[in-house]
């Protein structure tokens, strides 16, 4: 009897979970959407009631659960939004061309807030914050990590510098920065990243306003069964999008992403993705999210991410699709991994990275070059249920992780250029890279990874060609990246 009933209630269980996750939503419920506001950083005033016609000017106004946010074409928002639940973010008007822009961009205003400490090298007082304007909150609100930078944007040419050192005698070449070395989280106090080490031939004040420091934080975060999407998240130094579950993602724009120091973990490293799921094993958990057409470029790492750990013993990556992205000199297109503390379950379980588009993977302007640098990675030890299938990749090679890392994995198009690794498998001092030189080598790939489906080509690095081809089909999106005029260029005004 005990048997019977012991069935019965495993039974009732896995029927409530199965239905459960039938009913899961992804993106926001709209028929429990109870009010519509507008936010224009341009027109707007935080005492206006929020219509169309009299918007608000900031985030500080808005409802946090059961609305419909509209922000304005055009429009720069230098503060981060987070904290939604069961909301819709969208851009308006809808002819506007411009998306609205949630950045993280802090301006020097006052070129000469430059010190000459000499030898080439220049100092910058980050807590003097009327040098400053953008993304410049009250210094009681912002913590001890604001100033905790991921690189300096140069505006007027559309360029990053992102080599941000550990120490200062490692400021040998121009536009290398060091902020602080401390990484211990015990340590950090709101003196700690006050300074940026600068070392520069020239008086950077030569570039006048059109540099701007990429700010600690995350463009949008902490949000529940939400639908994003016809936004641009830039300048943040640790993540574009995170701590999202439930979440519908459309037609987003995030470029300059990450590059700020890991506080905290055991040694020093710089942390920053573009759009992270990060997998708790808690309520929390970012589980159930749809990724589609968001164009993700220049991150310090990877452009998308599904991982975490955890302390239950249970980690569980459920429901998370990927598809139809563009990604643009990020450091990998894709990673993903997950730890269980006591050496518990760990599965991915509907997961997916499909029919995507990379270019030149590991070019992340961040000028900090690792093995690692390749379209996909995993830090797995075991063979892991992901799907990765019909993505096409140009630049870098194709894996980095340990052989046969999916079950899934398949009918991609690499295009790697010759001399690339091709396939790396990290095993400590034991690596084993197979760089892209010949036909051997693409077999050898396939011996590694167990991939027999996907399409790779070899081509060289001056091949016009077949560049001018793929930019005329696939890659479409990189054009606008290459001709800087449709970009950021000649906004220095709009966005300080």
């Amino acid at each position: 009897m005990k048997r019977i009933a012991y069935i019965f209630t495993v039974y009732v269980a896995l029927f409530f979970c199965a239905n459960s996750f039938a009913s899961v939503s992804i993106g926001a419920d709209e028929s429990k959407i109870a009010v519509e506001v507008y936010v224009s950083s341009s027109a707007g005033d935080d005492s206006n009631d929020g219509s169309k016609n009299k918007p608000f000017k900031t985030f500080s106004k808005i409802p946090r659960k059961n609305a419909r946010i509209f922000l304005k074409r055009g429009d720069v928002f230098y503060e981060p939004l987070s904290g939604l639940e069961n909301c819709v973010v969208d851009s308006y008007p809808n002819n506007g061309k411009r998306l609205p822009v949630i950045c993280g961009l802090r301006f020097i205003k006052n070129p000469s807030a430059w010190e000459n400490m000499g030898g080439g090298i220049w100092r910058l007082d980050m807590n003097a914050d009327a040098n400053f304007s953008g993304r410049n909150p009250p210094a009681a609100t912002r913590g001890n990590l604001f100033n905790n930078i991921g690189g300096i944007y140069d505006a007027s040419s559309d360029t990053l510098h992102g080599r941000v050192l550990k120490k200062h005698s490692d400021l040998k070449d121009n536009w290398d920065m060091i902020s602080s070395p401390e990484f211990r989280r015990n340590k950090v106090t709101d003196q700690t990243f006050r300074y940026l080490y600068l070392k520069l031939d020239e008086n950077p004040a030569k570039y006048a306003d059109s540099l701007a420091l990429i700010t600690y934080g995350n463009g949008v975060s902490n949000i529940r069964n939400c639908t994003v999407r016809n936004i641009a998240i830039k300048g943040f130094g640790r993540h574009g999008l995170t701590g999202c579950s439930g979440g519908k993602i459309e037609n987003l724009e995030i470029d300059l992403i990450g590059g700020s120091v890991l506080v905290g973990f055991p040694n020093w490293v710089r942390l920053g993705n573009g759009i992270e799921f990060w997998i708790s094993g808690g309520p929390n958990s970012n589980i159930h999210n749809r990724v589609s057409n968001c164009t993700i470029s220049r991150t310090f790492d990877c452009g998308s991410t599904i991982q975490g750990r955890t302390d239950n013993g249970n980690a569980l990556a459920l429901d998370i699709v990927f598809t139809g992205n563009k990604y643009y000199r990020c450091r990998q297109a894709f990673e993903h991994w997950l730890a269980s503390s006591g050496n518990g379950p760990i599965e991915y379980r509907d997961c997916k990275f499909v029919r995507n588009f990379a270019w030149e993977m590991g070019e992340n302007e961040f000028d900090s070059p690792y093995l690692q640098d390749l379209n996909f990675l995993t830090y797995d030890r075991g063979v892991a249920a992901m799907t990765i299938r019909e993505n096409v990749c140009y630049g870098a090679g194709a894996y980095t992780g340990i052989p046969n890392w999916s079950t899934d994995f398949g009918d991609n198009t690499f295009y790697v250029l010759r001399g690339k690794p091709l396939v790396a498998v990290l095993r400590g001092s034991g690596n084993i890279v197979v760089n892209a030189e010949s036909d051997a080598d693409i077999e050898k790939y396939r011996q590694i990874t167990g991939d027999k489906t996907s399409k790779v080509f070899i081509v060289e690095k001056d091949d016009s060609a077949l560049r001018d081809k793929l930019l005329k089909g696939d890659f479409k999106y990189v054009r606008k990246f290459l001709n800087k005029k449709t970009t950021i260029k000649g906004r220095v005004n709009e966005l300080n």
